[in-house]
């Protein structure tokens, strides 16, 4: 189970998973929209920001694939690219042989060409991704290219993508022929919280995943995003890092945390927010039965309990009115919480539907046909009883947070009163 759920991950964010599928969110769509119209545009130059994981080379590469059949495009890697370099790849992707030609030389047939294409059909299109870790003198050269025009036309369109400081970068005084072109740029936004659930399964699906819907709750999407700030980039890395962690699917909220970083398990420890909560020696369990007939005991290892028809949850029930994931069991010091994750026909606590509930001993939880038993549910505390009144599904990331919120409160509280 371990090496084939890695396995799936790394195909997924792993390298060279852009190769298996792009994800298109409303940013990455208004962007290549965006580019297009500047290459129209008479001054024919673009400018794409955003940070390292924006997902700035999937576009250039996919703006460079869609432009290829009605024009001569070159895409270029800028990232300490010297000038022989630059000159060598944009005649390469132009049809050109290469072999150990001066710099003049390369430089005059480059532009030859591209004069030529604009005079006959149109100017050609130079894609650099980048373009901010360029060699000082590249960027000189690019700038005398740039400048190339024949009958009132720019002989060369561009698009050059970077991260900050790249406008600073083109419109600087030895960047005369960029500053004369007027550049426009656009600046990527991160994924929504919608976008990121959807980007996560459209990988794992990309990936060959049959249940690709199943392996990212919608709390660990959430908390996902929220460590990668919604960029792409980042988001397959702390992906794949979860997937790696963790036991099997689906990937727990435990699971994730930075690439690299050494699992903080205070974090994820849940302090006691009443007054001196006792905490029942035995750990909660669940006793599963079907028309009278105990069909198993599951007792609570971990914080987090999954229930539905699926084989990734921790309690798999067959039944054909229950959802794949119908519910969750979250485990608290002073609180065991259920909540139903829009299962399709709901969830009972003794005959009564809800949608979040604290459980005490003896309460018997209704899925379709069969009923879960609670024994040994921890007391509850009187913080956690109000919580539950709030008019808002809990998230088990907001609680947490709140917790730790309050656990940060206590230790300052505490080291105030030793200084």
């Amino acid at each position: 189970m371990q090496a084939n759920h890695s396995v799936l991950g790394n195909q997924a964010f792993g390298e060279g998973a852009d190769s298996l599928t792009i994800i298109k969110y409303r940013s990455h769509h208004d962007a290549l929209s965006f580019l297009q119209s500047a290459l129209r545009n008479s001054n024919g130059i673009g400018l794409l920001h955003g940070p390292e994981g924006a997902g700035k080379t999937v576009i250039a590469r996919e703006l460079a694939l869609q432009l290829s059949n009605d024009s001569d495009v070159a895409y270029v890697n800028g990232k300490l690219l010297k000038p022989n370099g630059l000159l060598t790849k944009i005649l390469t992707q132009f049809g050109f042989q290469v072999s150990d030609e001066a710099d003049e030389e390369l430089l005059k047939a480059a532009m030859d060409f591209c004069i030529q294409q604009t005079r006959s059909w149109q100017a050609p299109i130079l894609i650099i991704d980048n373009v901010d870790r360029m060699y000082p003198s590249t960027l000189r050269l690019l700038n005398t290219i740039a400048a190339m025009a024949v009958q009132g036309r720019f002989a060369l369109r561009l698009v050059l993508t970077g991260d900050k400081g790249m406008q600073t970068l083109v419109e600087s005084d030895g960047m005369t022929s960029f500053i004369q072109r007027d550049p426009v740029m656009y600046s990527l936004l991160p994924l929504s919280a919608k976008e990121t659930m959807i980007y996560l399964h459209a990988r794992m699906q990309a990936a060959g995943s049959e249940r690709a819907d199943t392996i990212f709750p919608f709390d660990v999407c959430d908390r996902l995003r929220e460590q990668s700030g919604g960029w792409p980039g980042k988001l397959n890395a702390f992906a794949l890092e979860a997937i790696k962690r963790s036991a099997g699917f689906p990937v727990s909220v435990v699971d994730t945390y930075a690439p690299g970083e050494e699992r903080d398990d205070s974090a994820t420890q849940i302090p006691v927010l009443g007054k001196d909560v006792a905490v029942s020696r035995l750990p909660p369990k669940l006793i599963v039965t079907r028309d009278g007939k105990t069909l198993g005991e599951h007792a609570f290892k971990d914080k987090k309990l999954l229930i539905g028809r699926s084989d990734f949850a921790d309690i798999m029930v067959d039944d054909d009115y229950v959802s794949k994931i119908h519910a969750v069991l979250l485990l608290y010091t002073d609180a065991l919480v259920l909540l139903d994750l829009n299962s399709a026909n709901g969830t009972t606590v003794n005959s009564v539907k809800v949608s979040k509930t604290i459980l005490k001993d003896d309460d018997v939880i209704s899925l379709g046909h069969h009923r879960l038993k609670v024994e040994n549910a921890p007391p509850i505390s009187e913080e956690m009883a109000e919580m539950l009144k709030s008019p808002d599904t809990i998230k088990m990331k907001n609680l947490i947070d709140l917790r730790r919120q309050r656990a940060r409160r206590q230790l300052q509280a505490a080291e105030n009163r030793n200084k």
